[in-house]
């Protein structure tokens, strides 16, 4: 994951502060951190080379309800909403950076 890169670009959007900004790419890195704690290989990068990363999007939306695998993250809580929100951000992020 691009922590630098990606706190960048979530600040030259505007649309953040830098509080805010802290918390997106914490909420990114945990749910990075989960996923490759059950598959090794995971990378949000893979993911986007794969597919654009629409199968991962897809996996998350709706509060992860569609994640089968045992990943450490509050599967179908509110609390779901913002992690995947930022997880979305960042495959955002690598659709403008990755063209």
């Amino acid at each position: 994951m691009d922590r630098e890169g990606f706190k960048t670009w979530l600040l030259s959007k505007g649309e953040l502060k830098p509080k805010l900004v802290k918390d997106v790419l914490s909420r990114a890195k945990r749910v990075e951190d989960a996923f490759q704690a059950v598959d090794p290989s995971f990378s949000y990068e893979s993911e986007y080379e794969r597919d654009k990363g629409l199968s991962f999007v897809s996996l998350i939306s709706r509060r992860g309800v569609s994640i089968e695998s045992k990943v450490d993250l509050p599967i179908g809580t509110n609390q779901m909403d913002s992690i995947s929100s930022a997880a979305k951000k960042y495959i955002k992020y690598l659709s403008e950076t990755l063209k």
